[in-house]
C-alpha cells in the first residue's frame, strides 16, 4: 500500500512540476545563471535570442557566489537574488563554502536553485576512465595514477550513479567470533580469516550492541586462530560484555572480490579492481575526491551568522569518509557522528534547504547548527552515516520536515535518520525507513561538536507525524524514536517493524537515560520486539492515548539499574493488543520502576492470555493480572477486544462500538502522517 501511495504521489508531482513546451522555451528570470557549458569570464546572464553567443552563464556555482559578493559590495541589494543552475554534473574542485558575506536579508534572500525542469548534480567525485585490463575471470583492473602517487585515495565507488560494494567477506551475512581474548583480540572460527595478500589494509567491522568499530589487523595467529588489532581505543572494541559474542565482517580484501559490482583498491600500487556487469565503455565510474561538498561557515559565538540563503532543487553526490590511522574506535555511544558531514550548515539562521537530493556520501548527509532554519522536502539515501544532524541553541526552532530518509548507515551502522545532537526543534512529517539503527534519536549529554554547551533545553523538542519503519537492520538497542533528554513532545507518530538482531530489544519508542518532562501521546506502534522501554531514572513522563500492538517479547518495559528509580510515570488511556501468548504484558525491574499511575487502559490478547500466570515479569508477588489490580493498578482498565477495523491489514481505526471509548480513549488521526501532509505550511 505504501509503495502504491508513493507512486501516485510521484506521478502527481511529475504532472505538476514538469514544464510545458511553451514554459521550457521561455527563459525564466534570474540574477545569474550557471551551466556546465558556461564560462566564468562571462556575465552570468543567458545570451539574448537571435544573437551570436559571445556571453552567457557562469561555469561554476562558486563563480556565481562571487558575483553575488561583488553585487553586494557595489550596492545594497533591494530585491531577492536568484541563481539558476542548469542541468548536468558540476564536479567540484574544492568544498563549496558560503560565509556571512554571502548572506541575504529577510526581504531579499539569496536563492540557489535548479533551472525549471532540469536536474543539476553537484558532485565531489572524479571520473575514472581506465584503461581497464583483464585481471582474473570477469574482474578488470586499472591504474589510478593519482592514487599510485599518493595524492588521492577513496573508500567508495559509484557506477552509473549507484554505489558499488567494497569487497567483503562474507558477502551479505556476518561471522561470529568464537571467543573474546582481550579488548583488541578474539579467537575466530576455522576458515574465517586467511593469509590474504592485502591483510595489512583489511578492515574488520565489529558490531557491538549499539555501535560498531572498524579495526585494522596487527597480527594473525593461524594456528591458535587468534586475530589481534591495532588499538583504536574503542570503548568496547571486541565485546560488549564478557558473555557477548559479537558479529563481524571483513572489508577491503582482494580475495573478497567474488561477485558482480564489487571492487577493491590497492592504494599502495594505485590499482583499482572491479567486476562490471556491462562493458566498461558503457559505464560512468566515479570515485569521491572530496569529503565535504558544501559548507556554510558562520560563527555563532561571535554572532556572525550565515543567513537568508536558500538551496533548492539540487542533487548532491559523491563525497567520501576518512578512516583514522589506527582505525575507527566507535562513536562512544549511539549516532556515529563523524566529521565532516557532506553538507554542513554551521552558524546559520533563517536558511532553507528544500527539495534537494543527497546520496552517495560517506558521512551524515546534512548537519545544521543554528536556529530558525528549514530542512524541508529533501530525499536522503545511500549514505555512509545518517540523514540529518541538528543542533539548536536558541528558542527559535529548526524545522526538519517532509524529508524522505532511507537506506542509510552503510559505513557507520550506528547512524540514525535524524539526530538531534542538542537542543530543541520541530521534527515532523518525515518518512524514515530501512535504517541499521534508530529512526529519530536525541542525545542527553554534550559532545565535542557542541561548543556552546547544552543551553535552552526549555525551548522543547516536538517529534510529531513521522512514519518510521524497518529500523534495527544491523545493530541492537535501538528504536523507531529513541530519546534521552528533557522537555519532549512525542505525538501522532506511526512506527512499525522494529526488531532486534540479538541481545537487546528493538523498541517502538525508547525513553532512555533520564528522559524527563516528556509527553507520549496519540502514537501507533506495531510489530516491534518491545513496544515501549522506560529506562534509567525517568521523571515526569506521561504515556497517554497511544496504540501499542504486538510487542514480540514485551509490551511495556519499565526498567532501572539497581540504584535508580523512576519518578512520576503515568500510563493512561492506552490500547495494548498482542497476539503472541508467550509475550508478557509488563516487564518491571522491581518497585523502584513502577509507574505512579496506570489506569483507564484497554488490554487484549486473543485466548485470554492476559489472565494467565506470569503475564507480568520482574515483580515478585505481582505476576498476574489479578495481583496487578490488587496492587491498585489499572482498576478502571478493561480487558476486551478494542475492535480494530482491519488489524490484519494494519488498519487500526476503531469501530464505533469499541470499548476504548468507554474509558476515554480518543481516535488517533494519522491521515497526514509521514509525507502525506501539506509541505507548503513549512
Amino acid at each position: 500500500m505504501l509503495c502504491k501511495r508513493l507512486t501516485i504521489i510521484a506521478l502527481l508531482t511529475l504532472i505538476i512540476s514538469t514544464p510545458t513546451k511553451a514554459q521550457s522555451n521561455k527563459n525564466p528570470k534570474a540574477t545569474f545563471f550557471v551551466a556546465t557549458n558556461g564560462n566564468n569570464s562571462w556575465s552570468g546572464k543567458l545570451p539574448a535570442p537571435n544573437r551570436q553567443k559571445t556571453d552567457g552563464p557562469f561555469a561554476t556555482i562558486a563563480r556565481a557566489r562571487n558575483a553575488v559578493r561583488l553585487l553586494k559590495a557595489k550596492r545594497s541589494i533591494t530585491r531577492p537574488v536568484t541563481i539558476m543552475i542548469r542541468g548536468g554534473t558540476y564536479f567540484l574542485g574544492d568544498t563549496l563554502i558560503f560565509t556571512p558575506q554571502d548572506s541575504g536579508t529577510k526581504t531579499c534572500p539569496i536563492t540557489y536553485t535548479a533551472y525549471p525542469g532540469e536536474k543539476p548534480i553537484v558532485s565531489g567525485g572524479r571520473k575514472i576512465a581506465g584503461p581497464w585490463k583483464n585481471y582474473k575471470d570477469k574482474i578488470l583492473v586499472c591504474t589510478v595514477r593519482q592514487v599510485k602517487d599518493d595524492k588521492w585515495t577513496f573508500r567508495q565507488l559509484f557506477v552509473d550513479g549507484k554505489r558499488q560494494r567494497r569487497s567483503r567477506i562474507p558477502n551479505t551475512s556476518f561471522y561470529k567470533m568464537e571467543k573474546p581474548i582481550d579488548r583488541i583480540a578474539f579467537k575466530y572460527k576455522e576458515g574465517n580469516f586467511k593469509k590474504w595478500q592485502n591483510l595489512n589494509v583489511a578492515e574488520v567491522i565489529v558490531c557491538h550492541s549499539w555501535n560498531e568499530s572498524r579495526l585494522l589487523v596487527s597480527e594473525l595467529d593461524r594456528q591458535q586462530r587468534i586475530v589481534r588489532f591495532v588499538d583504536a581505543k574503542a570503548r568496547h572494541a571486541i565485546n560488549w560484555s564478557g558473555a557477548t559474542l559479537n558479529q563481524y565482517y571483513i572489508e577491503n580484501v582482494l580475495e573478497g572480490l567474488d561477485e558482480p559490482c564489487e571492487w577493491f583498491l590497492d592504494r599502495h600500487k594505485g590499482k583499482l579492481y572491479y567486476w562490471p556487469t556491462k562493458k566498461m565503455e558503457d559505464l560512468e565510474v566515479i570515485a569521491p575526491f572530496l569529503n565535504q561538498l558544501m559548507r556554510f561557515q558562520g560563527n555563532a559565538k561571535k554572532n556572525e551568522h550565515v543567513q537568508y540563503i536558500n538551496i533548492t532543487g539540487l542533487t548532491f553526490s559523491d563525497a567520501d569518509w576518512i578512516l583514522p590511522e589506527k582505525g575507527y574506535p566507535d562513536c562512544g555511544d549511539v549516532g556515529d557522528i563523524v566529521e565532516p558531514s557532506a553538507i554542513t550548515l554551521d552558524g546559520v539562521r533563517y536558511c532553507t534547504f528544500r527539495d534537494n537530493l543527497v546520496k552517495n556520501v560517506g558521512t551524515y548527509a546534512i548537519e545544521v547548527n543554528g536556529y530558525g532554519n528549514r530542512i524541508v522536502g529533501n530525499e536522503i539515501f545511500d549514505v555512509g552515516s545518517g540523514g540529518i544532524i541538528t543542533r539548536n541553541f536558541s528558542t527559535e526552532h529548526n524545522i526538519i520536515s517532509y524529508n524522505h530518509i532511507h537506506h542509510c548507515g552503510i559505513v557507520y551502522h550506528s547512524a540514525v535518520g535524524i539526530n538531534i545532537d542538542d537542543g530543541g526543534g520541530t521534527i515532523s512529517h518525515n518518512l524514515i525507513h530501512d535504517m541499521p539503527h534508530s529512526g529519530i534519536y536525541t542525545r542527553h549529554w554534550s559532545t565535542k561538536t557542541q561548543p556552546l554547551g547544552r543551553r535552552n533545553q526549555e525551548q522543547g523538542l516536538v517529534i510529531e507525524y513521522n512514519e518510521i519503519y524497518n529500523c534495527s537492520q544491523i545493530l541492537d538497542d535501538n528504536a523507531g524514536i529513541f530519546v534521552r533528554d528533557s522537555d519532549i513532545t512525542i505525538r501522532n507518530n506511526l512506527i512499525h517493524d522494529v526488531y532486534c538482531q540479538g541481545r537487546c530489544p528493538g523498541w517502538g519508542i525508547y525513553l532512555g537515560c533520564e528522559t524527563r518532562n516528556t509527553s507520549v501521546a496519540n502514537n501507533v506502534v506495531y510489530r516491534t520486539t518491545e513496544s515501549v522501554h522506560v529506562w534509567y531514572k525517568n521523571r515526569n513522563i506521561t504515556l497517554e492515548n497511544n496504540i501499542f500492538i504486538d510487542g514480540k517479547r514485551t509490551q511495556i518495559n519499565y526498567q532501572n539499574p539497581r540504584n535508580m528509580r523512576h519518578e512520576n510515570i503515568k500510563f493512561l488511556r492506552n490500547i495494548i493488543y498482542f497476539s503472541d501468548p508467550a509475550a508478557s504484558l509488563f516487564r518491571i525491574s522491581g518497585t523502584r520502576s513502577l509507574p505512579v499511575e496506570s489506569d483507564y487502559n484497554i488490554f487484549f490478547c486473543p485466548g485470554e492470555c492476559i489472565c494467565r500466570d506470569a503475564v507480568i515479569q520482574g515483580m515478585p508477588g505481582i505476576d498476574t493480572w489479578e495481583k496487578w489490580q490488587e496492587a491498585d493498578f489499572d482498576i478502571h482498565s478493561v480487558v476486551d477486544d478494542p475492535l480494530f477495523l482491519d488489524a490484519a491489514n494494519d488498519v487500526y481505526f476503531l469501530d464505533t462500538n469499541s470499548p476504548a471509548f468507554e474509558v476515554g480513549f480518543k481516535p488517533i488521526d494519522l491521515s497526514t502522517v509521514g509525507l502525506r501532509g501539506n509541505e507548503q505550511k513549512y
